[in-house]
């Protein structure tokens, strides 16, 4: 199968390395040529479009049985680029298959949340088209976090993630008793690559998940596997977090707010029938990683990428 994937930031590293190793072939969709991508076994072409024409982007994955994105800026979110790939999917000959960029938190659970509102109106058109099949991936928090930056593609985000390991310290929102779902961003693009190659039906939402745990649960994680035995842990009351996202002093004094109270109002809880059920029908195969798995890589290789 021939995927085309839209972007070449963080996510899209993982999903260029792991859709070839699962047997896809990937043209890469790049606002300008990148040059780290040149050799990449199992890359057929990089083709530069700034997404803004549907016939152009027709002719660019003309050829492509399936688009997975991974376009997104949260603080500048554009839904017209995911638009324009939809109406370029429909209109193309044979890439019917769609999986827009929504990583992260219960897709079922967003409409109240002003961070996801720009993907109200995709999701509209989505539901009222029938040509193109299509899923949000629902992956929970990233688990990438908890290693060391030399060890993970994306990059660090402060105070979005309540661990700071430059820093050595844990501000937890709430009690830390909270459970939540987290999920590798390697292996959910090893879950995409059994997806695309999925004879079953697609769901509106597709449930992934590595493991469900509490801060306090990471936090005792870093300190004995990850070797941050000094970890300072400390709690931000919930009342303080929600003050910060009533005021909104900020989009981004909001947009933090928002971060931190996805795991204290269960919007990165997971029902686990459904993690079970998408797991046995689209990729029962897929190793997906705990916590401490990773933190284990990276002590047996600390120049893993995990």
């Amino acid at each position: 199968m021939r995927v085309a994937v839209a972007g070449t930031g963080s996510f899209a590293k993982h999903f260029i390395d792991e859709l070839p190793a699962a047997g896809h072939e990937i043209v890469v969709l790049t606002r300008s040529h990148k040059d780290f991508l040149d050799g990449k076994k199992g890359l057929v072409e990089q083709r530069v479009t700034d997404y803004s024409s549907v016939s152009q982007l027709v002719e660019v994955f003309k050829d492509c049985d399936a688009l997975v994105s991974t376009i997104a800026d949260l603080q500048h979110p554009d839904a017209e680029i995911h638009l324009t790939l939809l109406e370029a999917c429909k209109q193309s000959p044979k890439c019917k298959r769609f999986i827009p960029s929504e990583y992260g938190v219960n897709p079922e659970d967003t409409d109240t949340c002003s961070m996801f509102q720009h993907n109200r109106r995709l999701k509209k058109t989505l539901r009222a088209q029938t040509e193109v099949e299509w899923t949000f991936i629902a992956i929970g928090y990233l688990m990438d976090y908890i290693v060391p930056s030399t060890n993970r593609n994306h990059p660090s985000i402060g105070p979005i993630f309540a661990l700071d390991l430059e820093a050595r310290t844990m501000t937890i929102p709430g009690t830390g008793n909270d459970v939540f779902s987290t999920t590798s961003a390697r292996d959910v693009a090893k879950v995409i690559a059994e997806l695309l190659k999925s004879t079953n039906k697609w769901r509106p939402y597709t449930y992934v998940q590595g493991m469900q745990t509490t801060w306090l649960q990471l936090a005792e994680l870093v300190k004995t596997v990850g070797g941050v035995s000094d970890l300072k842990v400390s709690f931000e009351p919930i009342d303080e977090i929600k003050a910060a996202l009533e005021k909104k002093e900020s989009p981004q004094a909001a947009l933090l707010a928002e971060f931190k109270m996805l795991v204290p109002s269960g919007r990165c809880t997971f029902d686990q029938e459904k993690v079970k059920r998408d797991r046995v029908e689209h990729f029962p195969n897929v190793h997906l990683r705990t916590a401490q798995e990773l933190l284990e890589e990276v002590k047996q290789d600390p120049t893993v990428i995990i």
